[in-house]
């Protein structure tokens, strides 16, 4: 027997995530007129990591007992996929034109957008390209709170924002043309 113990790929600096207007279909985000559309953003460095970590849990129930039964048995229930408060840089002085508030303007409250994620190629010297595997989240976002930590010296401005998914849950897919 043949053990194999594969080579990881490091999550630090390989997740590019980008927010978009409109998805035609999220199994195939088109490159071009879609994630590279003027209106996208890349905010992949304007998120803290703390503040994009999708995730998801599956509740498990107890089948009810049958007179036959000498034992409980469990079951798996629903999915609910969830996202953190998304946690993102601004410039409190910068106008909404300003590159350094692209994010804000674009994440404003009220809004549904698509955040396409990729994961596992470097997020700032490979752009989006045709065939590359994505998880498309389609979200609608809360209102943007102001925070930063003002007691840390290295601490910076930041908006702090609420999603929910709209549908079931984060989409994999992969770049179309």
């Amino acid at each position: 027997m043949t053990v194999v113990y594969p080579d990881a790929i490091p999550t630090l600096g390989n997740t590019k995530v980008k927010a978009v207007v409109a998805i035609a279909d999220m199994l195939l985000p088109k490159l071009a007129t879609e994630i590279n559309a003027a209106s996208s953003v890349d905010i992949s460095c304007f998120l803290y990591p703390a503040g994009w970590s999708p995730t998801g849990s599956t509740a498990k129930g107890t089948k009810p007992l049958r007179l036959c039964n000498k034992s409980a048995q469990e079951q798996l229930n629903r999915t609910t996929y969830s996202l953190a408060d998304l946690q993102y840089v601004y410039a409190p002085q910068g106008v909404a034109a300003a590159p350094a508030n692209a994010a804000k303007t674009l994440l404003a409250s009220g809004t549904s957008i698509y955040l396409v994620e990729r994961l596992g190629l470097d997020s700032d010297d490979t752009p989006f390209v045709v065939g590359q595997l994505t998880r498309v989240h389609y979200v609608t976002l809360g209102d943007q709170i102001v925070g930063g930590d003002r007691t840390d010296e290295n601490g910076e401005f930041m908006i702090m924002q609420a999603a929910v998914y709209r549908g079931a849950g984060p989409v994999d897919g992969t770049i179309a043309t």
